[in-house]
């Protein structure tokens, strides 16, 4: 038994984003890491499946946007609860999921969380550039109205469904712990207190190069300038408009001091899945 399931683009939503293993090991030519912004919630939609968990799967945000599912296939949702829908029908996350004929696949916005990962079985069409279909370096597009894409399989999975749908959504409000920085010494006392005291909230410009946390009572610290220096995802620059908590996305290098470091890189993930508006605050855990 095999056949073809068809993923096209009506509407993209908040944010839609092919993502896989990334690209790691590049960062010395300037190429960002990439992969998913929540990687538990994307290696649970694979597994689940049967497929490595970092197999290529659609990242949603904020709302899942518009898709018409054409042709025969297995998929499962994770992530942030967004309603999913098929024609209409409310769906079930973190279960395999079977699909036959033409469908629209359809969400609303995030009610927890704040992306969402759809994975499919089968082997993802994509072109590919360094071992990743990732966007970012040339050849490969962004996904917008129209984009397609056939996904084959060749053995279907067995039914599985993971009841915890909540372990990759964040407390409210969420603690992000963190050690200190290479730059952490440049503040003050008095500044590094009001850093990790202060309650911030995750910024609308926030993306997958970094979250921007924002607070009308932190009041802003005028650091040395210093040279661009290498950044990984969980870093945390302080830069004059606030803190910005690095991504997937992130640059390989910055010229803001990097204050803080996020101390559990497994569950960075988290961070990414607070709502825009919500609380984040750090927790120090040794300094």
């Amino acid at each position: 038994m095999a056949g073809t399931l068809t993923l096209t683009c009506q509407k993209p939503g908040g944010g839609a984003y092919i993502v896989d293993g990334g690209r790691p090991g590049h960062r010395a030519i300037g190429v960002a890491s990439g992969g998913p912004a929540d990687g538990r919630a994307m290696a649970a939609a694979n597994r689940l499946l049967g497929r490595n968990s970092h197999a290529t799967c659609l990242e949603t945000t904020l709302t899942g946007g518009r898709w018409l599912l054409s042709g025969s296939g297995q998929f499962t949702l994770t992530g942030a609860d967004m309603n999913w829908q098929l024609n209409g029908r409310l769906l079930e996350t973190y279960s395999v999921l079977f699909h036959e004929g033409d469908g629209l696949l359809t969400s609303q916005p995030a009610r927890w969380g704040l992306r969402s990962y759809l994975a499919i079985n089968g082997h993802w069409q994509l072109p590919q550039a360094l071992g990743s279909a990732e966007t970012g370096l040339p050849g490969i597009t962004h996904i917008e109205a129209g984009w397609s894409v056939d996904i084959n399989w060749s053995k279907a999975s067995g039914y599985r469904t993971n009841l915890n749908t909540s372990k990759h959504l964040p407390e409210d409000p969420f603690s992000l712990f963190v050690v200190p920085g290479p730059e952490w010494d440049w503040l003050s006392g008095p500044q590094q207190k009001a850093l990790l005291s202060t309650r911030f909230t995750v910024g609308n410009r926030s993306n997958r190069q970094g979250i921007r946390l924002e607070s009308s009572d932190f009041r802003t610290v005028d650091l040395p300038s210093m040279i661009s220096s290498p950044v990984l995802p969980g870093t945390v620059q302080l830069t004059p408009s606030g803190p910005i908590l690095l991504g997937p996305g992130a640059q390989t290098v910055g010229g803001y001091p990097r204050v803080l470091l996020a101390a559990k890189p497994g569950k960075l993930g988290l961070a990414f899945q607070v709502g825009l508006g919500r609380p984040v605050r750090f927790s120090l855990i040794f300094q």
